[in-house]
């Protein structure tokens, strides 16, 4: 979170690292594709003078020599999903995210962190819908299970 909230360059930096080594294991499944950042919210990227996913993607991607496509958008305000249920950011994310465009090859999805999974799940559908092709998610951390 300090990465994200804070903009620490050092915790940047595993984050980096952790996404490297999940990209790397992923392209030796799954054979090169391009790489999509799920956004945050605009009011959110402002309130952080970034949009935080997309910089560590860009640079990942760089260093594999792998492009990052910004093919995702909000379609509709979302909450913060910190202090929902499993149930509740279903609710939340349904429908919340679009494909601003198509793009062929293989969708490999990055995010920070992992949850339920609803997240990477509401991505993959709206680019599914957009006709692309997703053949992976990657993330640098796995959050305890939401009791």
């Amino acid at each position: 979170m300090a990465a994200k909230e804070h903009a620490l360059r050092r915790a940047d930096e595993l984050m980096v690292s952790a996404l490297s080594h999940s990209l790397s294991l992923c392209l030796q499944e799954q054979g090169i594709g391009f790489l999509v950042p799920i956004p945050s919210r605009k009011s959110v990227a402002r309130l952080r003078g970034r949009q935080f996913i997309t910089e560590l993607t860009r640079e990942i991607g760089g260093s594999a020599r792998v492009p990052t496509r910004e093919l995702l958008t909000h379609t509709r305000a979302v909450k913060d999903q910190s202090k929902l249920d499993a149930k509740e950011r279903l609710d939340n994310l349904e429908g919340a995210l679009t494909s601003v465009r198509y793009h062929s090859g293989k969708a490999i999805i990055v995010d920070d962190l992992i949850t339920t999974g609803v997240t990477l799940q509401e991505a993959a559908r709206a680019l599914r819908a957009a006709g692309i092709e997703v053949s992976a998610a990657i993330t640098a951390c796995v959050a305890e299970p939401l009791r």
